[in-house]
């Protein structure tokens, strides 16, 4: 069951916000960004960020389709 927008919203700010230290933390040990893509932490948070992302995409292309096949249905 998908969940509402704005739990999304708050899941992806909290999961950027991990990101985000964390890669200050890789910031700190002098790894620049064109490595951070092989370490598998960072992986792990930037992959939950684009799983966030996504669902929130998804939500709102179902809203949209529903409002469309909502205003189809009333023209008939």
């Amino acid at each position: 069951m998908p969940l509402k927008p704005d739990r999304l919203e708050r899941s992806l700010k909290l999961a950027q916000q991990s990101r985000s230290l964390y890669e200050s933390k890789l910031d700190e040990q002098n790894v620049p960004a064109e490595e951070r893509k092989k370490h598998p932490r960072w992986r792990a948070l930037n992959a939950a960020c684009e799983r966030i992302e996504n669902r929130i995409q998804s939500a709102n292309d179902l809203a949209t389709r529903s409002q469309t096949g909502e205003d189809s249905s009333s023209e008939e």
